[in-house]
């Protein structure tokens, strides 16, 4: 009798301490969502019986900010089966419709999550928490609009929910989102800059001004604000992606590397992270690598348009040219954008198909006709077939777009040399080396182009130079015994 006694109380013990846990993890988990760290409130409330609205909830908004999006809308789904008139549930499941382009759906759970708003009451007469309910659904309903080209109605949404709340930072974000939807940078920055007073090192604000720098290809203003903006809140996930494709375009691939894998590890259900990840391994040469994150992508789906474009890639790496254009055909048109027909390009290029290179980059500039890398790889097909004027022409449409890649000036002092616009080209190839000395062709052709108008002391050193990188070239050799006498 006591055994039974004694296991029947160690059972209710046990029991009791895991309800205990539960509610603990419960609390932590949603306590831990609200604080934006949403891996952790994932793993804590992971376990939790999802028997309340708030349970349901908050998992589900930390599975939609985690990648999950499908698992996600189940549980907010269920959110609302356990109460359908409070309004959370419907704002998330709002955002989640519109992070997938659905934004119909979207505008409709935002008109329902309204209706079980306190907007009939001033805010005197509201609860804080009350008042910061109203901000979000606002807020996130104006991202919608944003993302839908409903500028206007954006700001009607943020100026009514600044009537709530004029300090709150999120609104003036979303003011600064909407005005540069516009291209309206300045006014942008205000709202920005207003976001910052209310809260210094607000990362949203942060992230907005790297925005606007973006915009306006200020690139390594973009990229300290992004860097910024992931100082200032290290889960706030879509800095490190931007800074991970900042420091990409930058050909900085260990450093995109690691912000990749912060964001990978911030949203590990999304194959973004991943298929980015990829793409910077695929910069820094690391095939292989890339490619085996790239089938774990399309081993969970086949048909993600990024994972396909990267395959691609590598394939043209690889020079599996086949195997690149099958995978280009799998990736949605809509879904295409400049850098992949520049790449595509790259295939009739290294073919000597170079109509087709034309067709691929031409569709690249119908797309964005200021992208200064279009320019650049369509000056280097022309170049190919030596149409070197045309090429000349494109190379210097890049550099006047402000092109990175100091091998388009490099490029365009070689065309001048085959033009025989001698000082010309000299001219460009020593900007050139203002902007990196450590090219060894521009010393070359620079060399090229003084000893095109008989500057011979000038091609002497440059020659001399030139050998200092590749010493075992026996033209710069021959070059150097006919003009340094030697």
């Amino acid at each position: 009798m006591f055994t039974k006694f004694l296991l029947r109380t160690v059972t209710f013990i046990v029991i009791f301490a895991a309800a205990i846990n539960a509610q603990d993890n419960l609390e932590k988990g949603i306590k831990a969502v609200k604080n934006g760290d949403y891996v952790g409130g994932l793993n804590l409330l992971k376990g939790v019986s999802k028997d309340s609205y708030e349970a349901n909830l908050y998992y589900g908004i930390a599975l939609f900010q985690t990648g999950s999006e499908k698992d996600a809308e189940k549980f907010l789904k269920d959110a609302v089966k356990k109460d359908d008139e409070r309004p959370e549930a419907y704002s998330v499941l709002g955002e989640l419709y519109s992070s997938q382009k659905n934004y119909s759906g979207a505008a409709s759970q935002f008109e329902t999550a309204k209706k079980y708003l306190p907007l009939n009451k001033t805010k005197d007469d509201l609860e804080k928490e009350e008042i910061a309910t109203i901000i979000d659904v606002l807020s996130s309903e104006a991202e919608n609009f944003i993302a839908d080209g409903k500028v206007d109605k954006a700001i009607t949404s943020l100026t009514m929910a600044k009537t709530y709340d004029d300090k709150n930072p999120m609104i003036y974000v979303g003011l600064g989102d909407a005005y540069l939807a516009r291209g309206a940078f300045d006014p942008a920055k205000s709202n920005y800059d207003q976001a910052l007073k209310y809260k210094p090192n607000y990362a949203p604000a942060l992230f907005g001004l790297g925005k606007i720098s973006f915009k306006q290809k200020k690139y390594s203003a973009a990229l300290e604000n992004y860097i910024k903006s992931s100082e200032a809140d290290n889960n706030f996930a879509p800095a490190f992606f931007e800074k991970g494709l900042m420091f990409y375009l930058l050909d900085k691939f260990t450093d995109a590397i690691e912000a990749f894998e912060r964001y990978d590890q911030l949203v590990p259900g999304s194959p973004r992270g991943k298929t980015y990840l990829a793409k910077a391994r695929y910069g820094k040469g690391e095939y292989d690598e890339a490619l085996t994150i790239l089938n774990d992508v399309l081993a969970i789906d086949p048909n993600y348009s990024e994972a396909n474009k990267y395959t691609a890639y590598v394939m043209i790496e690889k020079k599996e040219y086949d195997k690149a254009e099958q995978y280009f055909k799998k990736v949605k048109e809509e879904d295409l954008n400049s850098e992949d027909y520049q790449k595509w390009s790259k295939i009739y290029v290294d073919k000597k198909e170079y109509s087709q290179a034309y067709a691929m980059l031409d569709k690249a500039l119908a797309l964005d006709e200021n992208d200064e890398n279009t320019y650049f790889e369509y000056g280097k097909a022309l170049f190919a077939e030596q149409k070197y004027g045309d090429a000349r022409v494109k190379f210097g449409k890049a550099i006047e777009l402000g092109i990175l890649n100091v091998a388009a000036y490099v490029y365009a002092g070689i065309c001048d040399f085959y033009l025989n616009e001698f000082d010309k080209g000299a001219e460009i190839l020593t900007k050139s080396m203002e902007l990196n000395p450590n090219i060894a062709s521009a010393y070359l052709w620079r060399a090229n182009n003084f000893a095109g108008v008989s500057k011979n002391a000038e091609a002497c050193a440059d020659y001399q130079k030139y050998l200092t990188f590749e010493p075992n070239d026996t033209f710069a050799q021959e070059q150097v015994k006919k003009f340094c006498g030697k």
